[in-house]
C-alpha cells in the first residue's frame, strides 16, 4: 500500500459510464463499441473510398488496355499486307538500282 496508483482517470472514467449503464456491463460494452464506431467510421469510408477509386482506375485502365489490344488485333491482317506491300516495293527499288554486272561500288 506504500506505492500511489498515479493513473485514477481512467478508473474513474469507466466507474462513473459503468454507473451511468446501470451497472450493466454488456451496455457499457455496447455503449464504448457505438463511441468507437461513431470515430473510426469517418476514417474508415475515407480509406475505402480510395481503396474503391483505385480499383475503378486501374478497371478503366485494363478495360482500355484490352479494347485497344483488341483493335491492333483486328486490324493486324491489314497492316501485315501494308507492311508486305511497302517491302516488296524497297526489294524491287533496291533491286532496279544494282548494276546489270552485279558489281557494288
Amino acid at each position: 500500500m506504500g506505492r500511489r496508483i498515479e493513473n485514477l482517470g481512467d478508473y474513474n472514467k469507466v466507474r462513473i459510464d459503468l454507473q451511468a449503464a446501470n451497472g450493466s456491463i454488456n451496455t457499457l460494452y455496447s455503449n464504448i463499441g457505438k463511441i468507437a464506431v461513431a470515430k473510426a467510421a469517418p476514417r474508415l469510408l475515407l480509406i475505402g473510398g480510395a481503396i474503391t477509386m483505385g480499383l475503378f482506375y486501374a478497371g478503366k485502365k485494363a478495360v482500355t488496355s484490352l479494347k485497344k489490344r483488341k483493335q491492333l488485333l483486328e486490324a493486324e491482317p491489314q497492316s501485315k499486307i501494308e507492311f508486305e506491300q511497302a517491302l516488296s516495293s524497297d526489294i524491287e527499288e533496291s533491286l532496279e538500282e544494282v548494276p546489270e554486272n552485279g558489281e557494288v561500288n
